[in-house]
């Protein structure tokens, strides 16, 4: 009796199949909302064990116009035309469709609701966005994806025009740095510097027509020192035309039109692994060649084994305008040294995430304890440095 009452006032209020249908959306199973629509006006009695697929009228159909919705289910086609038109130049595999409605009829549904209830009702922007979105995913034959879509494209009904959310392409690897002077991301200070970033970025941003790119590496090597050790990154491509790459024939690209970077195991990536990458706290395996003030007997290397273990570094003076200044615990893991000349020597360490090697070199004034530089009672100074390895 209630739900007959409530049916009769709104099919004085003027409602279209569609609008008066969606005011009881959560009664009944399989059916459109302007089924429900046609079921309520066609019956005079009408209870909720009504809303079954038999019950729907032959001449119940799509479409219909009233003051609430203005005719929009008018023009389910226009709309998904409008989609496809501005999909054309992209390539995907998932989408969700959104509308954006006119203030105007959201203020409406609001007052409708506030005059009969919402109770079983739907929003009309729920229903346009299944509607048009399932015509969409038949046209372009793609999937839907609730939580990341390659696309998303939101149609913004009074202005009839569609604007695309487009998400960002990602691909993991690794690579190695095999020269010096060259920054693992875009150096702004000197155009000159080229970037791992870029030298990676360039044939990427090619064949997916991209418009953008970020690099998201996992730690870093300084400017003039070289990484052997297969460092992870994620390649983020931003608003990409192009996804189905194929990965083998961009890594050759990469690996052949240069030969200073170098990168493996390319493949497909999500947000999450950006995330991991940050989290990740992975030793290292450096090389160094130090330079001594003094000549080094050999049997005073003995000395260096003193380095592993716990060591106290405050943040480096080279990096303190841009790095908190605190003290940080960092753990050696193993240390290895050989003696070149009387004043040169190769060092082997394996470091704590997060260690500064050149500091542990030098002692940076006393900030790192202990240091190469205590220990030999000399200066030390770290001329070359090699990531050899990396925990991955």
């Amino acid at each position: 009796m209630v739900l007959k009452i409530k049916r009769d006032k709104l099919i004085k209020e003027g409602l279209c199949d569609h609008c008066l249908g969606r005011q009881f959306a959560k009664l009944g199973y399989g059916l459109e909302n302007y089924e429900r629509g046609a079921i309520l006006r066609h019956n005079e009695e009408v209870s909720e064990n009504d809303f079954i697929k038999d019950n729907v009228p032959q001449d119940a159909e799509l479409g219909g116009e009233c003051s609430l919705c203005q005719g929009v289910f008018e023009k389910i086609e226009d709309y998904v035309n409008l989609v496809n038109e501005a999909l054309k130049p992209y390539q995907l595999n998932s989408i969700l469709v959104g509308v954006s409605l006119p203030q105007q009829m959201k203020e409406d549904e609001k007052e409708l609701w506030a005059n009969h209830g919402s109770q079983d009702a739907e929003l009309l922007k729920s229903e346009l966005n299944r509607l048009i979105g399932k015509q969409v995913l038949r046209k372009l034959n793609v999937g839907v994806d609730f939580e990341r879509p390659d696309i998303s494209p939101v149609i913004d009904i009074g202005n009839e025009r569609v604007e695309l959310q487009i998400s960002s392409l990602l691909l993991y690897g690794k690579y190695n740095k095999y020269v010096r002077g060259i920054s693992q991301t875009k150096w702004f200070y000197d155009r000159k510097v080229k970037s791992v970033e870029e030298i990676v970025a360039q044939p990427a941003i090619e064949v997916s027509e991209a418009e953008g790119v970020k690099f998201h590496g996992a730690g870093r090597e300084d400017i003039d020192v070289r990484c052997f050790g297969k460092r992870e990154f994620v390649l983020e491509l931003t608003r990409p035309k192009k996804r189905n790459l194929d990965l083998q024939e961009l890594e050759r690209k990469i690996n052949t039109y240069q030969e200073q970077v170098e990168v493996f195991e390319l493949e497909f990536s999500n947000k999450g692994t950006v995330k991991d990458l940050k989290a990740k706290r992975v030793a290292k395996l450096y090389k160094a060649l130090v330079t001594t003030s003094q000549e080094v007997a050999p049997d005073k290397l003995i000395k260096l084994k003193e380095l592993s273990g716990i060591i106290k570094q405050r943040t480096p003076q080279r990096v303190n305008h841009r790095r908190t200044d605190m003290v940080r615990q960092r753990e050696i893991y193993k240390l290895e040294a050989e003696l070149l000349t009387a004043n040169k020597l190769e060092l082997i360490i394996k470091a704590e995430a997060g260690a500064y090697i050149k500091e542990l070199i030098s002692s940076d004034d006393g900030r790192t304890e202990p240091s190469v530089a205590e220990l030999l009672e000399c200066s030390a100074e770290c001329e070359r440095l090699d990531v050899i390895g990396i925990d991955n």
